[in-house]
């Protein structure tokens, strides 16, 4: 069967919490870009986020979750609303759009990159001070790839010129698999991707049963080791940006979640492949 990459429909699937502020900015943005539809996935949110969407009208579709699950289990409600043919653009409740015509330049990504096995591609998300955040993508979740993650460090230099320049001098070993925050984003396959702007594929979504509800946090470093598994690629392209305000909704939670997060995953997939796995 011939497959017409640039026909696929895409659709926006927002995961909210809580933000009903920022979807009211959001929401006008994401209708502007030609996608063929919206979709609000709600996470039984206590603030005005239903009726923020209901003011919109049959323009975007209200998904919502009878009790709070967690990320990863309420972008899973997307699954039910589309068919497999479909490209899903995952944007955060808290970005604004930077790229105009994101639903065309979706199309045009996968067009290229999807007869290569390619089944999920993370766009470049900026903070409102034009930084790229420091975790845009990253290699698979092993103790290695723990020990030389050093974009977080980089980011805290990156206004020290003298830092800076001994970083780029030196280097790291073992960082190349990191994004370089330092340097302008460039197309590369990676592992796994930022999930707060990313398309994905949805028979390949759907293959894998979605994200692990069971996370509350290192959710996107799972998702590609079971992706991985059935051959659909990762690649990061900034060609879709988007700028990230960052509204904290875990709170003193987000702690414990990655704690928790680490030590299943650890569980879920095995301590040799965590490990050996690089």
């Amino acid at each position: 069967m011939i497959i017409d990459y640039e026909r696929m429909p895409v659709v926006a699937a927002i995961p909210n919490y809580n933000m009903g502020s920022h979807l009211r900015r959001l929401l006008p943005q994401v209708l502007e870009q030609g996608y063929d539809h919206v979709f609000v996935l709600d996470d039984a949110s206590t603030d005005d986020s239903a009726e923020v969407v209901g003011g919109f009208g049959d323009a975007v579709t209200l998904v919502r979750s009878a009790t709070n699950q967690g990320a990863g289990a309420n972008r899973n409600q997307i699954i039910g609303q589309v068919d497999d043919a479909t490209v899903i653009h995952f944007i955060d409740a808290d970005m604004d759009i930077a790229t105009p015509r994101s639903a065309a330049v979706a199309r045009e990504l996968f067009a290229r990159y999807a007869p290569d096995g390619v089944g999920a591609i993370g766009g470049l998300v900026r903070r409102a001070d034009g930084s790229q955040e420091p975790f845009n993508y990253g290699p698979v979740f092993s103790l290695r790839t723990n020990v030389t993650s050093f974009p977080w460090m980089v980011d805290r230099i990156r206004h020290h010129p003298r830092l800076v320049e001994v970083f780029r001098r030196t280097g790291m070993p073992g960082t190349r698999q990191w994004p370089n925050i330092l340097e302008s984003p460039r197309p590369t396959e990676t592992y796994w991707l930022h999930e707060g702007n990313m398309l994905i594929h949805a028979g390949a979504f759907r293959a894998v049963g979605g994200y692990d509800p069971e996370f509350r946090s290192h959710e996107a470093q799972d998702l590609a080791i079971r992706l991985d598994r059935i051959g659909a690629k990762r690649r990061f392209d900034p060609s879709i940006e988007v700028v990230h305000h960052y509204i904290d909704v875990r709170g003193k939670n987000r702690s414990r979640y990655e704690r928790e997060a680490v030590r299943y995953m650890i569980r879920k997939h095995g301590l040799v492949r965590f490990l050996t796995d690089h």
